[in-house]
């Protein structure tokens, strides 16, 4: 059997393994095979990543047995083995960047158990800026997805930052625009985010905890209608509470836009998902609208509800992805963007 046979049966094997064990996420946007080849076989620190990867893709090829090869043979075949491991290596190294590349988008949840092993994440934590706005101050004017370390996070995170809509700065928490990802998802997921910065997401109800509990915030939510019309409603202050406490919409003041007040309702109400009620309804507000939100009874918006751009009978227009004081004709909203910038003080 060949090197490359070998090393292709080791790739089958492994997938196959992949595909009847688990189910991979459409939102992962890396390669199957090498996704769960590195997570099986990489466990160790990521100093060791070239030993790992030499071991486990050519393993002792310096002691192969040439057999009755004619000596003046084994010096140059034996050189081709080198060769050909050392552009082996090469070869997955540039897989192993190209995936450690791609989990810089990946939010909470979504993130591949390979993402925890990036030697990029060691870096100092004193060396993060603490918001998108900080970043804009520092000059760098450009959107994008950026690190940033709140306050009093344990730990960097990855955001996509706003720089440019009303003065830029803005952190996003939420961006919806296609319904490529579920948003009907349990209680886990929303505390420590799930999707794509690239696509759509939810950046976690922990991380918004820690970006606004301790120093002022304002938001501001764009609303997308099905006809591509942009309404906006934005808040002065805005924060949530502590996961104990059911992470409760504590502070919400100062409305001004053209999408109606469509929070103003749910202040003081806790988050719901569907498998953890804490609303005041008798169901579960987050199964009967199949979505997650800071709902009461149920709710006057459902920005994390199903996506769905129909026209929808009165009896249903309560579901799918709403604000209600922006409700026409019983039309879902075609996408919406949910963003927090620090405030002066």
């Amino acid at each position: 059997v060949t090197m490359m046979s070998y090393t292709v049966l080791l790739l089958c094997v492994y997938l196959g393994e992949y595909v009847l064990s688990e189910k991979l996420s459409a939102a992962v946007p890396v390669d199957v095979k090498f996704t769960k080849l590195l997570d099986v076989k990489l466990e160790s620190r990521t100093s060791s990543l070239r030993s790992d990867l030499g071991r486990f893709l050519y393993p002792q090829i310096e002691d192969i047995d040439l057999g009755t090869t004619e000596e003046y043979l084994q010096v140059p075949l034996k050189l081709s083995f080198r060769i050909d491991r050392q552009n082996g290596i090469q070869e997955y190294e540039k897989t192993i960047l190209n995936v450690f590349d791609q989990c810089k988008y990946l939010v909470g949840r979504s993130q591949i158990p390979f993402c925890r092993l990036n030697p990029d994440a060691k870096n100092l934590a004193n060396n993060y800026p603490r918001s998108c706005r900080e970043i804009l101050e520092t000059g760098n004017n450009k959107s994008g997805v950026y690190q940033i370390k709140p306050r009093t996070s344990s730990k960097p995170i990855a955001v996509l930052c706003d720089m440019e809509t009303k003065g830029g700065g803005w952190t996003h928490i939420q961006k919806r625009f296609d319904g490529s990802q579920d948003f009907y998802l349990p209680w886990r997921d929303y505390k420590f985010g799930f999707g794509d910065l690239m696509g759509e997401f939810w950046l976690g109800l922990e991380n918004i905890y820690h970006m606004t509990a301790f120093e002022k915030n304002e938001l501001l939510i764009e609303l997308i209608e099905t006809d591509k019309n942009i309404s906006y409603a934005q808040y002065s202050t805005f924060s949530i509470g502590c996961e104990k406490d059911g992470y409760p919409l504590k502070e919400l003041t100062g409305y001004s836009g053209n999408a109606g007040d469509g929070l103003k309702a749910h202040i003081n109400a806790k988050f719901t998902t569907l498998d953890v009620d804490q609303d005041k309804h008798s169901g579960n507000c987050a199964q009967t609208y199949e979505g997650a939100w800071w709902y009461v009874a149920c709710h006057s918006s459902n920005l994390n509800g199903k996506y769905m751009t129909v026209v929808l009978p009165a009896a249903y227009s309560a579901h799918g992805l709403n604000w209600h004081p922006l409700k026409k004709a019983h039309v879902n909203l075609a996408g919406s963007r949910m963003m927090i910038r620090p405030v002066e003080e």
